[in-house]
C-alpha cells in the first residue's frame, strides 16, 4: 500500500503546486498563458486521479468522496473553450484575464475539491 500512497499523493502533489502557481498569477497576458498550461496539467492529473482512485476506493473511502467532487469540476467547470476564446481575443485585457483566473481558482475550491485533495495529500505523506 505504500507504493500506491506515495503514488496519490505525488498526484496531488503536482495539483497543488498547479493551483499555487494559479492563485499566484498576476492579470498579464504571459499570465493567461500560464493559467492555460497548468490548468491543462491539473485537468489531467484529475482525470488521472479519478480513472486511479476509483480502481482503489476499496482500500481507502476518502477516494469515494473526492471521486465525487472531481466528477462535479467535470460536470460543472470546464474552461477550455474560454480559455481559447480569452486568449484568442482578449488577451491583452488584464481584467478579462483576472475574471477567468478567478473563474479557474473558484471552480477548484467549489464542493471544496482543492481543500480535500490538500487533505487527503496530507494524510497520505
Amino acid at each position: 500500500m505504500v507504493g500506491v500512497d506515495q503514488y496519490f499523493y505525488e498526484l496531488m502533489k503536482k495539483i497543488l503546486d498547479s493551483y499555487n502557481i494559479i492563485e499566484n498569477l498576476g492579470d498579464s497576458k504571459d499570465d493567461l498563458f500560464i493559467l492555460d498550461v497548468e490548468l491543462t496539467k491539473i485537468n489531467g492529473l484529475l482525470k488521472v486521479l479519478l480513472r486511479k482512485s476509483e480502481e482503489f476506493s476499496n482500500k481507502n473511502p476518502d477516494f469515494s468522496k473526492l471521486n465525487k467532487k472531481i466528477q462535479n469540476y467535470f460536470d460543472n467547470h470546464y474552461f477550455t473553450s474560454e480559455l481559447e476564446k480569452i486568449k484568442e481575443i482578449y488577451s491583452e485585457d488584464p481584467l478579462r484575464v483576472k475574471s477567468i483566473r478567478n473563474s479557474v481558482v473558484y471552480s477548484l475550491q467549489d464542493e471544496k475539491l482543492i481543500f480535500r485533495i490538500y487533505e487527503i495529500a496530507k494524510d497520505l505523506k
